[in-house]
This record gives structure tokens, sequence and C-alpha cells, in this order.
């Protein structure tokens, strides 16, 4: 049975007397069967939104939602994490704190945006009375050269009136056309619909203004809130990425409880509109994905680079809380848009973690197998020649039940976790599927102990799930499939404890 938390519990500050307890629990998290080895995961307690992801001074850098003491919602913080190519990472320790006034009870959510010598790092605080009374303000931390990172006493921005008091998760940007800085946010009006604003300054540090609504044409209901919006140049076109919530399901379509979507299309910074070239569709067509954001850089200007929250708010993974802890993120991903498509990559750092072949198939014929229907916990599998013909593969499956399936029939591409043991959030329904316009033809598979990221067609679409494997679930059977490859893939993320900056060097 899963413990109940206080308010007093889930809204404890975080001190340098817990170490010692925080290095128990990290001990206990650390032993975990679903520990990954390649994703991004908390040190301790929960892991929610992608925060602050950016490019600065060579590396990049990668924050998230954390709280500290077990894995459930509770007082935010970001936690902040840093690597050479979005692939390898290491753990930096806490970064934003709440400890004034105006984020009494929680740093919620922001971007990050390199400027010269400092990274600025926009983020809702979320502030509450006595009575329980929450006051959102957009505030700044700044990060200079050696990583330190200061509040600015100034608030960017305070409530807005005539919205509730859901206003958050400032995405930074700046438009060189009229050398001015944006960022949009999400809201929510006092008729409970999600809504977008849009604000600009000359400068980031001050000197902000509303603009109003921007809206989107031809479209007027994003649910009850709009999380993590997102506005992306991409080549000639824009991405307006966001999460709303209290989208309805339309067949194979939007069937998780909150969704995340995006538009391509042309921004109108004169009229306040941004103009879709078609609907609105989702980032991630499977089970567990949620808040991505898309990374201040500039290393690959005809690309955005993405990453989410590998899971949902409001969804509960019991065998990962059972282990004390809960949240991971996505591999990054590199996105393009090809003939008005948009496609999405993982990085190419992570194919240099392919380590032994362990299953080769070609022409249908099997000319290497040391995996002997064993599933490997962290490996790439690599599927080509598909041409829509009927396969089934098996991951995670016993011998009487199939595990987490990945299938083709009459060319649509289903993935299914009905068989396997710890299910997961059945009330939104045990598959996903999707059907490609030119036919399915090659997936890359990318399983990571406790997660898996489909890439179909080069990444014409994505499915992620989330799953926790028994103990005797461990068996991998293909069937149907001329061209199969499965590698090992090695680690690439320190599971160091590291709670404050300054652990790092001691």
């Amino acid at each position: 049975m899963m413990k109940e938390w206080t308010r007093e519990e889930r809204y404890r500050e975080l001190t340098r007397d817990a170490l010692g307890e925080l290095q128990q629990l990290h001990e206990t998290v650390s032993a975990s069967p679903y520990r990954c080895t390649y994703h991004v995961q908390t040190v301790t307690g929960l892991l929610g939104d992608t925060n602050g992801f950016s490019y600065f001074k060579d590396r990049w850098h990668l924050f998230f939602q954390w709280f500290p003491y077990g894995p459930v919602h509770g007082l935010k913080h970001w936690y902040h994490v840093s690597g050479p190519d979005l692939i390898r990472w290491e753990n930096e320790g806490v970064a934003l704190i709440p400890d004034r006034y105006e984020d009494n009870k929680g740093d919620f959510s922001g971007s990050g945006f390199a400027c010269g010598d400092k990274l600025y790092l926009p983020f809702t605080g979320n502030h509450r009375d006595e009575d329980w009374t929450r006051t959102p303000y957009q505030l700044l931390a700044v990060m200079d050269e050696d990583g330190n990172i200061t509040k600015q006493d100034k608030i960017l921005y305070g409530p807005v009136e005539g919205y509730t008091e859901h206003q958050r998760d400032p995405k930074l940007f700046y438009r060189k056309e009229d050398d001015s800085y944006y960022f949009l946010l999400g809201a929510q009006d006092m008729n409970k619909k999600g809504k977008f604003l849009l604000f600009r300054s000359k400068q980031i540090e001050e000197g902000w203004e509303l603009l109003g609504e921007l809206k989107v044409r031809g479209y007027d209901d994003f649910g009850f809130m709009v999380e993590c919006p997102d506005l992306e140049r991409v080549g000639d076109d824009w991405l307006l990425l966001f999460s709303p919530q209290g989208v309805e399901p339309q067949e194979d379509e939007f069937r998780n409880i909150y969704q995340n979507v995006y538009f391509i299309g042309q921004m109108d910074f004169d009229n306040l509109e941004f103009i879709p070239n078609g609907p609105y569709k989702e980032l991630d067509r499977g089970f567990d994905f949620y808040a991505a954001q898309c990374a201040g850089q500039d290393v690959m200007p005809d690309a955005a680079v993405m990453c989410a929250w590998f899971g949902v708010s409001d969804y509960v993974y019991e065998p990962q809380v059972e282990h004390g802890y809960s949240g991971l993120q996505t591999m990054a991903r590199v996105m393009t848009i090809e003939d008005g498509k948009l496609m999405q990559r993982p990085p190419k750092a992570v194919y240099g973690l392919k380590d032994e072949l362990l299953l080769r198939i070609h022409e249908g014929k099997t000319e290497k197998d040391i995996l002997n229907g064993r599933m490997e916990p962290a490996c790439l599998i690599r599927a080509d020649n598909i041409d829509d013909r009927p396969f089934e593969m098996c991951l995670f499956c016993t011998e009487d039940q199939k595990g987490f399936t990945v299938s083709c029939r009459n060319g649509k591409l289903t993935v299914e976790r009905e068989e396997v043991i710890n299910k997961l959030n059945t009330a939104y329904g045990t598959d996903r599927s999707v059907r490609c316009e030119n036919g399915l033809h090659s997936l890359e598979i990318f399983v990571d102990h406790s997660c898996i990221e489909i890439f179909v067609n080069d990444g014409e679409y994505v499915l992620s799930a989330r799953v926790f494997p028994c103990a005797n679930e461990n068996g991998f059977r293909a069937e149907g499939l001329d061209e199969l490859a499965v590698y090992r893939l090695n680690a690439s993320v320190k599971d160091d404890f590291v709670i404050f900056p300054d652990q790092k060097q001691e």
C-alpha cells in the first residue's frame, strides 16, 4: 500500500541537514531494477517537467522539476544535469530552491536562453498564502560561466488580471526582426479555457509588457488549460508546441489523460496570431510523454532539439513508486520539418553506445543469435524492409504472456502492454496505434530497462512507453521480420549522489 503524504511532508524544505536521509534514499533508489542507463533520471524523489533546456558554453544543460523526499508531487525545485552531446549526462545538483515570498511553495517550470556569458532561466514562482490561495509570478534566475545560479530580485511579470491562478511555464526566445525578446506563457481564462499569453521586452531582465493572447487561426478550444507552451523557428516554418489538458480522444489519437501536441505554421507577430498549416498532432503517439521543451540553442539552426518528461501528469507509476522514486526524461530528439512534415530523430551520440551485436536476421535467415530468446535490458532493436508486412515482436515476455508487443497488421503499427504483469494506467487503454501515410518500412526501438522509445520510418512517428518488467519477464520473440538486428547499448548517465552543487567539488 502506497504511503499517504501530508501537506507538511510534501512541502518540507530542502536543507543540508537532510543529506544523510537523502543518501539512504538514493541507495535504495539506485538498487532498483528499473534504473536506466542512458536516460536522465532523478537522484531521489520525483522527477517531472523538462525545464531550462539549453546549450551554454559548449555544454548541454537540462533541468527538471524535482521533489527530493519521495515519489509524490510536493515542493518543487529545479534539478540540474549537464553533458557534452545530448546522451552523456552527469548530475550537477539542485539549481533552484523555493526561498522567497514569490515562490514560497515551489519553483514551477520555465525555460533556458543563453546570451553572452549568461544563461537566463525564467520560471514561475508558486506563491500560496495562509489560506492556500495561489498567486503566480514570472521570475528569473541567471547562471554564470562558472555554473553559479542566482535568482534576480525583480519580478519579470506578476499575475495577469482576467485569468485564473493557472499562469505558468514561460518560454523565452529572441526575434531578430524587431530585436526583441519574447516569452510565451500557458494560462487559463475565467471561463476555464486554456490560453496562450505573449510578452515582449527589449532586454531580458526587465521591461516586459503583455502583448495579449496569442490566437491560433481556426481554433479556440484547447481544453481547460495549456501547459508548457513553446514557439520555435525551424527553417522557414514555426513550431507551436504545448500540452493541452482536456482534449477528447479521436479514434487512435489523444488517448492519454493529457496530451502533448504541435502545430506547424507561421507566426504573425503584428496580429498576435499563429497560422497553422494543418491540424495539431501529437508529438508522441505512445503512452507516456508530456511537457516537451525545445532547447535554447544555436548549434543546430535548422532544427529544434527537444526533450520531455517520460510520464504524464496524474498518472501513477506504482512499480517505481514502490522503489521510492518516480520519473524519467526522454532521450533528446532532433526535430526537423521536411516536406511539411515534422521528423523526430534520436541524437547521433546514442549510436556511439552500440556494443555487441546480439542478433542478426538477414533476408529471413538468422546469421547470428546470442540472445537465445532473452531480452537485453538496454539495447537497440532495428527492423528494416518491413513494407507493411505483418509481424510481431514480444519484449519482456514470458512463456505464457507476450509482454510488451510491437506488431503490424493491415498496415497499422500497434504497441500493446496488455500482457505485462505490472499494468499501468489501464483506464486509458493498453494499446496505441498509428498508420503511416506511405507505409511502414523501418523501426528503431530503444530499450532502457523500464522505458521503450520507438522511432518509426526514420522519425516520421515516435511512440514512447514505460514498462516495469518482473524478474521472469525476460524473454524476446520476433516473427515475420526479414531484416532485424539487436545491439547491446552501453551506459551514458552517471547515477551519482549529488544534491548540492558543491558536493561535486568535495
